[in-house]
């Protein structure tokens, strides 16, 4: 990271903290230095050696899915457009278009002398014709890392308008899980090429593509859910190419476990990440001493993190509504994982030795607690309530999906995925543009274990792989819905109505009125609130509002909040009268990231010029002052406040009549200033609010 995000980021600490963080902090660069120094005439690859899966898993040696493994292929051109991209070295990667990514100059001087060797040997491997990838590069301002450091020592956010996360998207490897469903013996070929090329070209620990322990468990996932969508269709790979395959697994599953991304107050979907991919690596290798703590330590670790950073209605604590995805995706593929284990498997959660564990947050004495699984025989380490948080994760999926499939941006979108399985895409000028707002994928997928039909019609027929996908990770066991038969909340939505507010010394401030097209657009109307989250919805077949009011997320961190409070979201018939603008970029342009985080980028009331919450505390932290409260929430209406302005700040919304009368009051101002205006459109409502900055609907993108 830069100095200055650093210095910013230790001056909004208390002394006593921001001392001891630089402490830390400065140790942990210094040892990667000391390292870096005695340790390069060392090999950081592991030894080859025979790690495979366990047998008697349906007949086939090395397959989570098995012989029994049927799924409902996605509808597209076989092959599909994105992956004659990505077999031609092409990618799309965070607003760069279709891109060629190759290594223009290869030599294995480039590498630490103690990993030439090893990597040359790994390359010899790789088949006649393959083109190398260049992993270290961003191709968008062209930059390259050094893949002959240690990953510790590597910077980003030094440079304006350079970005690690385009080189981390490349390197999460999502884009295998393609070539699998491809099926074709060259897919499985060039399947084999990627794994040989990147293995050789990123020893573990060196280069960018080991920075950030989060990507390195998402690859984890991809490339043994991508092997694993190979071995169940029957590809079969050579053993040269296994001993290395073998050895890269266990790699990615020792720097895991020894670089979690912990803290005991503001972990977020980076550790849950870790968790994720650490329990994929797990299932995958045969039982040792080591992979067994891994076993325990992932799954006692993912019900404690569902528990944190979901809440009781299944909304993600962020503040994000992307990040809500994310986070969800890898808690069903990580679930279904776990209910899918074989018994030798489920043997070592209650076999492990703790002791083993060196790394923080300790692993808790065997053995981990099974309970039954709702409507099944079987029994699981997961109690029932954590099966009802993760159904709701795909109500609150639902919920914030406009009327024309889109959801509402709330907070951070950087477009990040655990799996693109069967990923949305549009053709635009004769390429395929994914379409990072359309979260269908993800209610699918929840619904492999559920199987409700509401979460099927929503998800429609385009997302029944995902739907497949988990429920053959999960041998096909289903969870018995936790309504027990009662009303879908879909239908009947949840409504949370509070006492009215004391508004009598308040003066207003500003009046909108909103007429609506037609009456009965409102007909069906639902009211369903998120107070835990912040978000309060009226929807309808035709009709779409949202309000922003609550905490800033991530426990008071508010990494991934932006400045929206009481600001609204409307759709009507498909368009959008108001919108987020979602979030653009993060570390390459720090004014660009803060444009998109400010109260003037929302649909939010205003006082003067002033930001409502700081932030210049850094790019990744959002100062939690606004104390916003929802006062009251109907049917008809809502009313809500913050204070972070010094002063009572409120926002009251009415809906009735075809129209929707949105009334902001304050303290302290003369009634005489009060602004009134009507808006008929969507057009006019925008220039009204003077909302006028570029749309972006997903990360590196703007409309």
């Amino acid at each position: 990271m830069s100095l200055k995000f650093l210095v910013r980021h230790a001056l909004s600490m208390p002394p006593h903290i921001a001392l001891v963080k630089s402490v830390r902090y400065g140790g942990r660069i210094l040892k990667s230095y000391v390292r870096q120094i005695t340790e390069r005439m060392h090999s950081s690859y592991q030894e080859r050696m025979h790690l495979s899966y366990q047998t008697g898993r349906d007949d086939i040696k090395g397959s989570f899915f098995g012989k029994k493994f049927k799924v409902s292929l996605p509808t597209k051109r076989n092959p599909s457009p994105e992956i004659t991209m990505v077999t031609n070295h092409r990618f799309d990667l965070l607003g760069s278009g279709w891109v060629e990514v190759r290594r223009k100059h290869m030599t294995r001087w480039a590498l630490s002398p103690g990993n030439r060797k090893r990597s040359a040997a790994i390359r010899a491997l790789i088949g006649p014709g393959f083109d190398p990838i260049d992993w270290q590069i961003d191709i968008k301002s062209g930059y390259r890392w050094r893949e002959d450091r240690l990953s510790g020592t590597l910077r980003y956010g030094h440079e304006p308008g350079v970005d690690v996360k385009v080189p981390w998207e490349l390197g999460r490897l999502q884009h295998l899980p393609w070539l699998a469903l491809e099926g074709s013996l060259g897919s499985a070929q060039e399947f084999r090429n990627l794994i040989l090329d990147f293995a050789a070209a990123n020893p573990p620990g060196y280069g960018v593509n080991w920075l950030c322990t989060m990507d390195v468990a998402i690859r984890a996932a991809n490339i043994l859910m991508a092997y694993d969508l190979f071995i169940s269709v029957g590809a079969e790979f050579d053993e040269p190419f296994l001993l290395e395959f073998n050895a890269l697994i266990l790699a990615h599953g020792k720097h895991i476990a020894s670089h979690l991304e912990w803290h005991d107050i503001h972990r977020a979907n980076h550790y849950l990440a870790d968790i994720a991919g650490l329990l994929f690596v797990a299932a995958y290798l045969s039982r040792s001493a080591e992979t067994d703590t891994w076993l325990a330590f992932s799954v006692q670790q993912l019900i404690k993190e569902v528990g944190l950073q979901f809440t009781s209605d299944g909304a993600n604590f962020e503040a994000s509504t992307s990040y809500h995805r994310l986070s969800s995706e890898m808690v069903v593929y990580a679930t279904a994982l776990v209910l899918s284990l074989p018994d030798d498997k489920m043997a070592a959660l209650t076999e492990f030795d703790n002791h083993l564990w060196l790394s923080h947050p300790p692993l808790d004495p065997a053995p981990v607690e099974l309970f039954p699984v709702p409507g099944s025989a079987q029994i699981s380490p997961f109690p029932a309530r954590y099966f009802e948080r993760l159904e709701r994760m795909a109500e609150f999926t639902i919920h914030v999906t406009k009327p024309n499939g889109r959801i509402a941006q709330i907070g951070d979108n950087d477009s990040g995925r655990f799996f693109k399985l069967c990923p949305s895409f549009v053709e635009v000028d004769g390429k395929p543009q994914e379409q990072h707002l359309d979260h269908r994928s993800t209610v699918a997928a929840i619904n492999g274990l559920f199987d409700r039909s509401g979460f099927a019609e929503f998800a429609g027929p385009d997302f029944t792989f995902e739907t497949s996908i988990v429920n053959a990770l999960a041998k096909g066991q289903t969870v018995d819905s936790y309504l027990k038969g009662e009303a879908d909340p879909l239908a009947v939505g949840r409504v949370v109505d509070k006492d009215k507010d004391n508004t009598n010394n308040l003066t207003v401030i500003a009046e909108t009125i909103i007429d609506l097209p037609e009456a009965d657009i409102l007909n069906d109307l639902a009211a369903i609130s998120y107070p835990d989250f912040g978000l309060y919805i009226w929807r309808s077949p035709r009709f779409f509002l949202s309000v922003r009011c609550g905490p800033v997320g991530q426990n008071g961190n508010g990494g991934h909040a932006h400045n929206d409070q009481l600001a609204i979201e409307l759709n009507i018939d498909g368009e959008d009268w108001i919108a987020d603008p979602g979030t653009y970029l993060y570390t390459p342009a720090p004014d660009e990231r803060n444009a998109y985080r400010s109260v003037r980028a929302h649909a939010a009331p205003m006082l003067g010029d002033k930001e409502p919450s700081r932030l210049d505390f850094g790019l990744f932290r959002l100062e939690d002052n606004v104390d916003a409260r929802c006062l009251w929430f109907g049917p008809d209406g809502f009313e809500g406040s913050h204070t972070a302005y010094g002063a009572p700040l409120h926002r009251r919304i009415e809906i009735q009549d075809g129209q929707i009368r949105i009334t902001d009051l304050t303290s302290g101002r003369n009634s005489s200033e009060v602004i009134r205006q009507i808006a008929k459109d969507g057009e006019s409502l925008r220039k009204l609010w003077s909302i006028d900055l570029p749309f972006s609907p997903g990360y590196g993108l703007r409309d």
